[in-house]
């Protein structure tokens, strides 16, 4: 193998790696923006991006789990205030 060819392997290497990790600036981006929507379903996916990036960003689980809590709150009001069969 000629060495310019080892050096491509290589190369490509490194840059499958780089790519696959996941980068800090990426995940503020998805936390921010999970941070400045009221909208739920849009939060939610926001911090499914951040989870699927990290599935151990700390900050975004408590956050998936609060909002989930919310929304089933939410529901359950809902359901009380409109008891419809």
């Amino acid at each position: 193998m000629l060495m310019i060819d080892k050096f491509r392997t290589l190369l490509a290497k490194v840059i499958v790696e780089y790519l696959a990790r996941p980068r800090p600036l990426v995940i503020h981006a998805w936390l921010w923006l999970a941070a400045e929507t009221d909208d739920a379903v849009d939060k939610w996916c926001f911090l499914q991006a951040v989870l699927q990036l990290n599935p151990e960003h700390q900050a975004a689980r408590a956050a998936s789990a609060l909002l989930f809590q919310r929304e089933v709150k939410r529901l359950q009001r809902e359901s009380i205030a409109d008891p419809r069969p």
